[in-house]
Parts: C-alpha cells; structure tokens; sequence
C-alpha cells in the first residue's frame, strides 16, 4: 500500500511535469511560429531595403554621372564667370561712385544734425537767461516795496527785460523752423539713399537674374552640341563601316571574278578531257563532282555578293538616316542660335527695364527667402536621406545577426522536441 501510495504520487508529479513539459511544448510551438513568421518578415523587409539599396545605388551612379556633366558645365561656366566678372567690375564702379556720393549726403546730413543740436542748446540757454530774467523781476517787484523811489528806474528795467524776452522768443521761432526745415531736408536725403541702395539691390538681382540665363541657354546650347557631337561620331561610325563594307564587296568581287576564271578554266579541262571521256571514265567522274562542288561554291559566292549588296544598301538608308539626323541637328543648332540671339536682344531690353523693376523688388526678395528655405530644407532632407541611409544598414547588419540567432535556436528547437517525447514516454 505504502509503495502504491508512493508510486501513484510519483504517477501524479509525473503527470503534472508531463502537463507542464506539454504547454511548454505548445508554447515553445508557438513561440517558433512566430519567430518562423517573423523571420519571413524580416526575410521580405531585408528583400525590400536591398533592393532599396540597390535603387540607393543605381541612384548614386546616376547622380556621380550628373555629377560630372555638373563638373564640365561649372568649367564651362568659370570661363562665362570671367566675362560677368568683368561686367560686375563696371558695375561695382558705379555703384562706388553711388556709395561715395551716399556718403558725402550723410556726411551732410551729420553736419546738418550738429548744427541743429547747436541750435536746440542756444535755444536751452536762452530759455534759462529767460528763468533767470523772470525771476529777477520777482526780485526787482519785492524790492519796488521797499525801494519806493527806484521804483521807476526798475519798471524801465522791466519794460527792457520783456523786449529782451520777446526778441529771444522771436529768434527761439525762428530757429526752430530751421531745425523742422533742416530735419525735412535731412529726411529726404535718406530717403534718396534708401532709393540708391534699393536701386543697387535690384541692379544686382538684375544682373544674377542675367546670370542664371545666360547659364540656362548655355546649357542647352552645350547639351545641343553635345548630340551634335553624338551624332557626328555615329556618322563617322557608320561611314567606316560603310567604307568597311565596300572593302569586303571589293573583295568579294575578286574573289568572284578569280572564280568565274576559275570556272573557265575548269570548263576548258572538262572540254578538254571530254574528248578523252571514253578512256578516262573515272577521271570523267571526279571532274563532275568538282564541278558540282565548284557550282556549289559559285552559288553560295553568288548567295554572298547578295547579301553584300544588301548590306550596301542597308547602310546606305542608314547613312541617308544619319544625313537627315545631321541636318535636323544643325538645323536645331541654327535654331537654338536665334534662340540665344533672342535672349541677348531681351536681356538689352531688359537693360532698358530696370527703372520699372522697383515695384517688383519685395516679391522678389521673398522669392528668394522662400527659395533659400527650399534650399536649406532640400540639403536637411539630402542629410536626413544619407542618415536614414546609414541607419538602414546598421539594421539590415541586426537583422542578419537576429537571423544568425533565430536560425541557432530553430536549430535548438529538434533537441527541445526530443526531450518532450521523451519526458511524455
């Protein structure tokens, strides 16, 4: 009974490990889905990000390749920069020659300025003899009460006193006119250097504006040229192999005729050896076989200068094809000639307009703050894209090393599932 009692406790641990082995089992199952499924997934996201990469990349040689075109251009436009530079030159002359005459008119501005401050402290000194004048009239009135018999002489004092007051009040009127008229003076010769400086800003976004033409139509100038130059060496291409050509149809031509000779000469023998047919019918024999073979050989020559001729005529099309290439190239060079030659008259005329471009300044200016924004934002994101970039790559070396892990433990997993057969046995 003891040993039963025993053994049927041992039987219920047993059990209760077995349904412990059994969830761990199910979970250890599940666990193992999941991690198949997640492995699946981060198969796909490794899938998607190197061919992202791999786009990434493409998009790199394409952009070393803009890159270079970018590097000829700038050489190309250094040497425009030189003109420009000098035109600026001029430019930076006149615009001296503005500041100098800026600074002589706020030179007398300052002057006019001293001036007026001269003036406000006569004015201030005036105002206090004046002070002093009133309160020794005060002092004069108390002493009239005791100095009955001065009385007199101090009223004429007084009298004197106040067309003294009067005539300093007159002059105080005045001066302060001419500070009002000095101030509007003053007044208006900053605003004609405002007007100058505003003037200045659009002459040079004028002149950048210029610029940003003239590179524009120089680069699809250089771009015209270049399928000029494309074109060109496809011509040239064409027409070696087209000189090629004729030199194998020259060659095949002789060959024929040596055939053709050849041929005479075989026809001839066969004469020749006709006569003697009867005793050499062996002979008579092989001398038919190499005629069939040579016939066959003239065919297939024949078969070949066929095909030869139509080959010179194919490249001929062609070469009519990259004639009438050339022609459309020039005539679009001609084209874009009288373009620029356009652009040149509009950009003189443009010379003439530059009065009438003030109203259009402010527009202008937040044009190109909004333009600078773009700019900023565009080189932020270019950073944030080479960020995202990198992190990428941190993330696909971390899902391989998760992959490297996941595939050790599936590997686990057959060790783990023996040992719950083997616990449930």
């Amino acid at each position: 009974q003891i040993l039963n009692e025993r053994v049927t406790k041992e039987l219920e641990q047993f059990q209760i490990r077995n349904s412990k082995l059994q969830q761990e089992t199910e979970q250890h199952s599940v666990t193992n889905e999941q991690l198949t499924q997640e492995n699946q997934q981060k198969q796909l996201e490794l899938k998607s990000r190197e061919d992202e990469i791999s786009q990434m990349r493409q998009e790199i040689s394409k952009l070393s390749k803009v890159r270079e075109s970018i590097q000829r251009k700038y050489r190309q436009m250094e040497e425009q920069k030189n003109e420009v530079e000098q035109q600026r030159e001029t430019l930076k002359n006149q615009i001296t020659g503005l500041e100098r005459e800026l600074e002589s008119s706020k030179k007398q501005a300052e002057l006019e300025k001293k001036a007026a401050d001269e003036l406000t402290r006569e004015r201030d000194k005036l105002n206090k003899d004046l002070l002093k004048a009133d309160s020794a009239t005060q002092k004069q009135l108390n002493l009239v009460k005791l100095h009955e018999q001065s009385k007199k002489n101090l009223e004429e004092e007084i009298i004197n006193y106040k067309e003294e007051a009067q005539k300093q009040r007159k002059i105080i009127y005045q001066l302060e006119k001419e500070r009002d008229r000095y101030i509007n003076e003053a007044s208006e010769l900053t605003q004609k250097v405002l007007q100058h400086m505003e003037d200045i800003k659009v002459r040079e976004m004028q002149i950048f504006d210029y610029k940003k033409k003239i590179a524009e139509a120089e680069t699809k100038l250089k771009q015209q040229q270049n399928l000029y130059e494309a074109v060109r060496s496809d011509r040239n291409l064409y027409s070696k192999n087209l000189i090629e050509a004729q030199d194998e149809i020259t060659e095949m031509k002789r060959k024929l005729k040596i055939m053709n000779h050849q041929v005479d000469q075989l026809k001839e023998e066969i004469s020749s050896k006709e006569s003697a047919l009867v005793k050499v019918h062996l002979d008579h024999q092989r001398m038919e076989k190499e005629k069939e073979a040579l016939k066959a050989e003239l065919q297939k020559m024949k078969q070949q200068s066929l095909e030869a001729k139509q080959f010179i005529e194919n490249q001929e099309a062609e070469e009519r094809k990259l004639l009438k290439i050339i022609a459309d190239a020039d005539a679009e060079r001609l084209r874009q000639k009288k373009e620029l030659d356009q652009v040149i008259g509009e950009r003189d005329m443009l010379g003439t307009q530059l009065v009438r471009r003030n109203d259009e300044l402010a527009l202008l200016y937040e044009k190109i703050k909004i333009q600078q924004s773009i700019l900023n934002k565009g080189e932020s994101q270019y950073k944030q894209r080479v960020e995202d970039i990198r992190l990428l790559k941190l993330e696909i070396k971390k899902l391989r090393r998760e992959k490297g892990i996941l595939s050790k433990t599936v590997a686990n997993v057959e060790d783990l599932r023996r040992e719950v057969t083997h616990a449930e046995r």
